[in-house]
């Protein structure tokens, strides 16, 4: 593992463990690196490195959400809600699964969205084309789809994820008990697309989506 990889991997440890308070020495001292500047030299600076931590895990995330979203597109679903909240919730579900206690991703957006940093999260930034598509679909075939709810469909998506991320690090949470959580995310998350939304005070605009 290079020294960039691991200077990503822990700091979405601390991050996540710890919050952004965390400084880049000891992120630099937890990757194992002799040179406390190691991470400026790699990232420039913390910014740098958030940026460069999302771009790591989601470059993978997107291109299975792509894969997703054409099968799809390809099936004649694009209108189709439980097989959109599919698209939005199995690549994050497929990841802290395959990474039971090696990943710490979701916790880690978890705290960045509630850091109030990532003020356009989710759909306006760069690092989430797949999910720009998602919504561009969903606001297409639910034309009373506020921002807001979108906004809470994300919320609630990451928080559950980033709960039971972290349950999986417990051995008496077990494959059916993992499985029962992300099958209950499935069906919470349908129900919040499907119940009546709250009309927004001024004429919607959709960040990000073409």
């Amino acid at each position: 593992m290079q020294a960039n990889e691991k200077i990503l991997i822990a700091a979405e440890r601390l991050f996540a463990e710890r919050g952004f308070g965390v400084s880049l020495r000891e992120i630099a001292v937890a990757a194992g690196q002799r040179n406390h500047s190691a991470v400026q030299y790699h990232f420039g600076d913390k910014a740098g490195l958030v940026d460069a931590l999302y771009e790591y895990r989601m470059t993978p995330l997107n291109l299975r959400r792509r894969e997703l979203v054409a099968e799809l597109r390809a099936h004649g679903l694009e209108g189709d809600l439980p097989a959109l909240v599919e698209a939005y919730v199995a690549p994050l579900a497929e990841h802290i699964l395959a990474n039971r206690g090696a990943s710490w991703y979701v916790r880690f957006t978890s705290r960045y969205v509630l850091s109030g940093s990532y003020r356009s999260w989710p759909y306006s930034s760069d690092h989430h084309p797949a999910v720009n598509e998602l919504a561009g679909l969903l606001f297409e075939h639910l034309p009373t789809l506020a921002e807001e709810r979108l906004r809470v469909l994300n919320l609630h998506i990451v928080m559950v994820l980033a709960d039971v991320e972290q349950r999986l690090t417990e051995p008496a949470f077990d494959e059916p008990r993992a499985a029962a959580a992300l099958a209950d995310l499935r069906v919470t998350a349908l129900a919040i697309l499907t119940a009546p939304c709250i009309p927004e005070p001024e004429e919607r605009r959709i960040p990000g989506v073409g």
